[in-house]
């Protein structure tokens, strides 16, 4: 009796760790899937604009887009794979009224904080910059309004001038890194032989 009274309590214990982490899993929204988006804003306004503004200016490069629109919102988002997490979103507002306020900027990092994690502030660092050293540092001081915090898992949020809210996980970062040595290799390879 006190044997399967121990099995019952581990498998509780059990099903009560997994049912936690799967309510946690449900805060977060960047790392959720394209069905997991489906069921939280909709199906995707993938229009054929919406589609020549993802290939002319993507939220990253080579990746699966979708563009969705809830309550006054554009929330654009990139998957590696059709079945994968999204790996970077970009929130944008919606009419006459385009400026993200904080307590709004507030709401989307609490929606994306999974329970156990925090976000800190960090030093402005624009990934797309070319710039390196002295003159990337100096970057950080023209960047009126933009903001950038690093949750404890590696992910970034963004706030681009108020406008625009980024939030990308490490893996959207390494990817860019791949594909940008991808391109590089080819490029030397391209070189003739003079």
């Amino acid at each position: 009796m006190v044997f399967a009274c121990n099995s019952a309590m581990k498998i509780l214990g059990t099903f009560s760790l997994l049912l936690i982490a799967s309510c946690s899993a449900a805060l977060g929204r960047i790392g959720e899937t394209a069905i997991q988006f489906v069921d939280r804003y909709g199906t995707p306004k993938d229009t054929p604009s919406s589609k020549i503004y993802d290939k002319n200016s993507p939220v990253l490069e080579g990746a699966v887009h979708h563009t969705y629109e809830y309550q006054g919102w554009r929330i654009r988002a990139a998957f590696l794979q059709l079945d994968g997490p999204a790996v970077r979103m970009d929130f944008q507002k919606l009419g006459p009224e385009i400026q993200i306020k904080d307590y709004e900027l507030d709401a989307i990092i609490k929606a994306n904080t999974p329970a156990g994690m925090s976000w800190a502030p960090m030093a402005y660092d624009n990934p797309d910059s070319p710039n390196k050293g002295l003159t990337k540092a100096m970057e950080g001081f023209g960047a009126v309004g933009q903001k950038m915090w690093r949750r404890t898992d590696g992910a970034i949020l963004w706030s681009r001038g108020n406008i625009i809210v980024r939030l990308e996980l490490p893996a959207a970062r390494e990817y860019e890194a791949q594909l940008k040595a991808v391109k590089e290799k080819k490029t030397r390879e391209s070189v003739p032989q003079f």
